[in-house]
């Protein structure tokens, strides 16, 4: 899913990780933020990256302290699920870390209400390569810029083309509709399963569930109307009709793609994180993006690392100066892909032979372009554990689409009360 902790390893890559030499940055265990440095010229990085990603980083700080003489990366290693309160409790002794990466879609208002986040608009609107990114990857709030999402994790739809050259289906379904007479095709001929996707009652089955109504322009902000009831019955449709197992309502991700990679199911829905493990596969496969609803388009919420800068940090230029040098650049962007998979933001970064020739990720690229914009609403883990819960509820049996509809708008509406009222 997006980004989640649990998974930042190996599960990432598309290709083997590099490997680093010995480097110049310290990797420390804990210490201070930026705010007062014996070494004006050092920045502190706090980061809870794991396996690749962190080799990544560490890769990107030594070519920064080799470009910059004098300046000292010093990568904090922190604990992914300790992070936010780590950062709170850093603003009240004033030593905020000069960078940090934050889980956006749900830390982002918590850290920019508690004053952790220092104020980016100036630098991101006199960025040169601004113009090169999506409008998700600055994430604002009160029209300031605090976080960027350089790159990104999304889901897509896999395909077993050996299934479908067998019971006759000539490509993979661009539309929901064309996905569900496909399932149609698969059930009637009896050897194979339609679709393996997690329906657990977790953020995880709401991240795969929430695409079918983003595509109409219906996000976690106007959850409701006849859309929504609509969405709710398709699933029920094919809970019913077998298309998705009543086992699904409990698969998280990883369980849906062991699923998937038996070579028993027509189609997958995963992330780009799975691509490395897809080469591992039996069978012919390809990707496509999420199906569209029918008169929408394919829209995917974006999962990933924010990158900020402390609000305490004496040092801002030069963090800066670190974000654009070795985070932001189209190099960045391919370095990152190559080693840990995750897809880059930056829309000349597609162009990069890496990228551009790895037929595989094209969907998810594409989906990078036009993702969705997730609520700034300090309560965002519970927005979406409300629909993941109705979602399952469905698949398994228990709500009836009406029923589990209804009491996923109440429970959006009253989990965006809870966590300061709207879409800040």
């Amino acid at each position: 899913m997006y980004s989640l902790r649990a998974r930042r390893s190996a599960a990432l890559l598309i290709t083997a990780g590099l490997a680093f030499g010995l480097s110049a940055c310290t990797i420390s265990d804990g210490g201070s933020g930026g705010g007062d440095s014996a070494d004006d010229q050092t920045l502190t990085f706090w980061s809870y990256y794991q396996g690749t990603q962190a080799d990544w980083l560490q890769a990107q700080a030594d070519q920064f302290e080799k470009d910059n003489p004098g300046v000292t990366v010093d990568i904090v290693e922190t604990v992914g699920d300790q992070q936010d309160q780590k950062l709170l409790a850093s603003v009240a002794t004033g030593d905020t870390p000069d960078l940090f990466i934050n889980n956006i879609v749900v830390d982002f208002p918590t850290l920019v209400a508690g004053g952790v986040t220092a104020d980016l608009t100036e630098y991101w609107d006199g960025f040169a390569d601004k113009d090169q990114f999506a409008e998700s990857a600055a994430w604002s709030s009160d029209d300031k810029v605090y976080n960027l999402l350089p790159f990104t994790n999304l889901i897509g739809l896999y395909y077993n083309q050996d299934i479908l050259t067998e019971v006759g289906i000539d490509g993979p379904p661009a539309t929901l509709d064309e996905l569900q007479a496909d399932l149609e095709v698969v059930k009637a001929d009896g050897r194979y399963d339609g679709i393996a996707l997690s329906g657990a009652p977790t953020v995880e089955g709401a991240w795969l569930f929430a695409p079918e109504l983003l595509g109409l322009g219906i996000d976690y902000c106007s959850f409701d109307g006849p859309e929504v009831d609509a969405a709710f019955e398709r699933a029920e449709t094919w809970a019913k009709a077998g298309y998705t197992p009543q086992a699904t309502a409990t698969w998280d991700q990883n369980d849906s793609w062991q699923q998937f990679a038996t070579g028993q199911y027509a189609f997958g829905i995963n992330g780009n994180w799975q691509l490395g493990n897809a080469e591992e596969a039996t069978f012919e496969w390809g990707t496509a993006q999420y199906p569209a609803p029918a008169g929408g388009t394919s829209v995917v919420y974006p999962g990933g690392e924010g990158f900020g800068i402390g609000a305490n940090s004496d040092k801002k230029d030069l963090a800066w100066k670190f974000l654009e040098e070795a985070v932001l650049t189209p190099e960045a962007g391919e370095s990152i892909f190559t080693t840990a998979g995750s897809i880059p933001v930056r829309a000349d970064v597609a162009e990069l032979p890496a990228i551009k020739d790895n037929v595989a990720v094209q969907p998810f690229v594409a989906a990078a372009q036009t993702s969705g914009s997730w609520p700034k609403n300090e309560n965002t883990a519970n927005i979406q554990k409300a629909l993941g819960q109705a979602v399952s509820s469905v698949i398994s049996g228990q709500s009836s689409a009406a029923d589990a509809g209804a009491a996923a708008v109440a429970d959006i509406k009253a989990a965006l009360e809870d966590g300061g009222g709207g879409c800040r």
